[in-house]
């Protein structure tokens, strides 16, 4: 296979990757998709593209733009396996980072072909070893994958820096020269773009699934530490649940996953009549809130307020509660509301009492509501809550007993 070939395939190679990149990133979220790798192989294939037409359309062209775009292309793919390695480059680095390839193609393009292919190939090799170097540096997640693709990204540096040292100690050099040192470098290229290709695919799917691992860890945690009661249903089947779920209806640790909802109801006929009216609510609206009696394991009753939402997205009926007792407020509830009334009665009472009342001069009766007079105890009685008992002071005792 001869230089320009392999040139061909290193183009439509990168091309390939660049478009499985970015249909494997197209479930993620746009915050979270790595668009530095996808910009960084779709770059090179370009390079790698004009440079495979070099002698037919002009050096500005082939050498100047093909390189500066193929030497970013590896830039911008250092860039995006850097962010995963945990080190973000900043807008700074990239920008004198773009201004020195751009120069440097710039500066070299009227010298002769064994310079251009010399500086062009150091420029290179740096981004390929500050790759390198940056995975075996990385603190996020280390792996064999992640050595491997370092010692690999390292040895195409070093191939590709020793192809440029060569081009510089030997005059008679261009890009389509086919010598030993010329298929080694393009051959290790073509190498470098399988193994990190690859390894670039399962390093996307590693960081996800890494990513994974730590947020379920951290709902874990959350679910563990809640003070709510949460429960997770399927098909009316308990799920999984937190500690205090458990608590809340007095069962052991882990002892609920796998048993049926029913055993969280004190009969049949309350727990299909419940059962009706959440799954009712959750199939119109996705969700359901609404106070729920329940019963704990030891026969106690008690009141509770739930607030359950569907699990979009999955195939199976999954459905989160997060149940709260209020059997405290509960009881101060009705405690409030016997209080409110007792109040409102005596009140109704009182009022009977209120305004102008008639009372006889003389005998000190009472003019009352239907037009006729009673005696002052009777009309109180019936009026309030006092009640009379009789006796007799001392100056009626004179009056009437002294002889």
């Amino acid at each position: 296979m001869d230089i320009k070939t392999l040139i061909l395939v290193l183009a439509v190679g990168n091309a390939l990757f660049s478009a499985a990149l970015f249909i494997f990133q197209l479930t993620e979220a746009r915050e979270d998709r790595n668009r530095d790798w996808t910009r960084g192989k779709l770059l090179q294939a370009v390079g790698w593209f004009l440079l495979y037409w070099r002698g037919s359309l002009p050096d500005a062209v082939t050498f100047t733009v093909g390189n500066i775009v193929l030497i970013l292309g590896i830039a911008y793919e250092t860039w995006g396996i850097l962010r995963i390695a945990g080190t973000v480059v900043r807008r700074r680095v990239r920008g004198i980072a773009l201004i020195a390839v751009t120069s440097t193609c710039l500066i070299v393009t009227p010298f002769l072909p064994a310079l251009r292919i010399g500086a062009t190939s150091l420029a290179a090799a740096s981004f390929f070893a500050v790759t390198g170097l940056g995975l075996f540096r990385s603190t996020v997640g280390k792996s064999p994958l992640r050595t491997t693709l370092a010692w690999s990204f390292c040895l195409v540096a070093l191939v590709v820096a020793t192809r440029g040292v060569l081009a510089l100690v030997n005059g008679d050099f261009n890009l389509f020269t086919d010598n030993l040192i010329q298929e080694a470098t393009f051959l290790g290229v073509l190498a470098g773009l399988l193994i990190n290709g690859f390894g670039i695919l399962l390093l996307v799917k590693e960081d996800a699934d890494r990513a994974l691992r730590e947020l379920s860890r951290e709902q874990h945690a959350i679910l563990e530490a809640l003070p709510t009661g949460l429960c997770i249903l399927k098909d009316r089947i308990i799920f999984r649940c937190n500690p205090a779920f458990e608590a809340m209806f007095g069962f052991a640790p882990g002892t609920l996953a796998g048993r049926p909802a029913r055993c969280l109801f004190e009969s049949d006929e309350t727990f299909q009549s419940y059962g009706r009216k959440m799954y009712e609510s959750i199939q119109a609206t996705g969700r359901f809130s609404d106070e729920v009696e329940y019963v704990r394991q030891s026969g106690e009753r008690f009141w509770a307020i739930d607030h359950a939402v569907k699990v979009s997205g999955v195939a199976d009926s999954f459905v989160v509660f997060s149940v709260t007792d209020i059997s405290e407020q509960k009881g101060q509830q009705e405690t409030l509301t016997r209080q409110k009334e007792a109040l409102q009665e005596t009140l109704a009472r009182t009022k009977k009492l209120e305004g102008m009342i008639s009372i006889c001069m003389h005998c000190k009766s009472i003019h009352n509501k239907k037009e006729s007079w009673e005696q002052v105890e009777k009309y109180l009685t019936e009026n309030s809550d006092a009640q009379f008992s009789h006796g007799i002071c001392p100056e009626c005792y004179k009056k009437y007993y002294s002889g």
